[in-house]
């Protein structure tokens, strides 16, 4: 997969391979966008949203006893289809009062400027298909588009950024979904550590399918766990 990528980049790969990598220098950046790969839709593992929607009252509850705001992190958010899933999710399923955060990262430039338009990606078949019924005005316009409201556009943002640097801040939840394949052991190993550390006592991490069990964190099934300290 990678290796056709880098196919319909040749120049680029052939100037970075002379130059150390630099996630800010422009050849590296272009380099990166073009073999970024950006599968995603909204919901997508719609059970694993499910089970966050069971857990997201106690979070918000704790939250606002604190005096801050439910924070939610989609880490490689690629167009922004998971954020604006957990920025849905969570206005709806939040105690009244409770504030909210949503914050998208990823490497992707072009991915990114999709994510802040509110443009899901053209994928396969209806993009609103796996969203449940009490969130879909909260993605979709009036003509029945993918859209994402006003009210999740005031509390979502995205921002460029490498996983394997400092995360931006504690969360209540951390989703990280069909991004670790991607990435050698050792860098596998850095990004859990990196995720895990970011989630505040009783937060939840989010995990693909083909991700391994994250140590330390209790499993509350649908790829999902949580930290107890």
């Amino acid at each position: 997969m990678l290796a056709g990528r880098l196919a319909r980049a040749p120049e680029l790969a052939t100037r970075c391979a002379r130059t150390p990598p630099d996630f800010d220098d422009p050849d590296w950046a272009a380099l990166l966008d073009a073999v970024s790969v950006g599968e995603t839709r909204l919901f997508r593992l719609p059970g694993q949203f499910t089970t966050l929607a069971t857990l997201l009252p106690g979070l918000g509850t704790t939250a606002r006893s604190e005096g801050r705001a439910l924070r939610l992190l989609s880490a490689g958010c690629a167009s922004g289809e998971e954020a604006w899933s957990l920025a849905a999710l969570a206005m709806r399923h939040m105690p009244p009062g409770t504030t909210v955060e949503v914050l998208g990262l990823d490497m992707c430039r072009p991915a990114l400027d999709a994510a802040r338009a509110g443009k899901a990606g053209a994928g396969l078949g209806d993009p609103l298909a796996l969203v449940p019924p009490d969130v879909l005005p909260l993605l979709a316009d009036e003509g029945g588009r993918p859209r994402p409201h006003p009210a999740l556009r005031a509390v979502t943002r995205f921002h460029r950024a490498n996983l394997r640097d400092a995360l931006p801040g504690r969360f209540d939840v951390v989703f990280c979904r069909n991004v670790l394949i991607y990435l050698h052991e050792k860098a596998r190993a850095e990004v859990i550590g990196r995720l895990t550390g970011a989630l505040r006592p009783g937060g939840v991490l989010g995990l693909g399918p083909t991700d391994q069990r994250p140590a330390g964190l209790a499993p509350l099934g649908e790829m999902l766990w949580r930290r107890n300290a």
